[in-house]
């Protein structure tokens, strides 16, 4: 939990001036994330691409990182891109109670050692 609330990583593997050049595993932190959101509103743009280089986005209008108090709450809104609205709408592949635990809007942040994922029968560490 604590690693996740501080944030992690490096932005570039390597610690050079061309940050965004050398991509690198990085989380900014849910502390620090929340306070951005909470300054006003709030847009992200998430962009994947698979290894054949097929590129999609999402994007969503509204996005809310609530504070630990909230157990770092996501809300989403006003979808738009071309990736599936999975945050909104969970995975697209399922149905029925499988689906509606792919929905992120609305849901807690969950570690192995804070579960609040709302699953009573699985463990988060596993």
């Amino acid at each position: 939990w604590d690693e996740y609330k501080k944030g992690f990583g490096n932005v570039a593997k390597s610690g050079g001036k061309n940050y965004c050049d050398t991509p690198g595993e990085y989380w900014l932190g849910n502390d620090k994330i929340s306070q951005l959101t909470k300054i006003g509103p709030t847009k992200v743009l998430i962009e994947m691409e698979d290894w054949n280089g097929d590129k999609v986005s999402a994007r969503y209008g509204g996005f809310t990182i609530h504070n630990e108090g909230n157990k770092y709450q996501l809300s989403v809104s006003n979808y738009g891109g071309n990736a599936g609205n999975a945050l909104m709408e969970g995975a697209s592949t399922l149905h029925g109670e499988n689906r509606t635990m792919t929905i992120h809007n609305g849901m807690f942040f969950s570690t192995y050692d804070r579960d609040n994922d709302g699953w009573l029968t699985t463990d988060s560490r596993k």
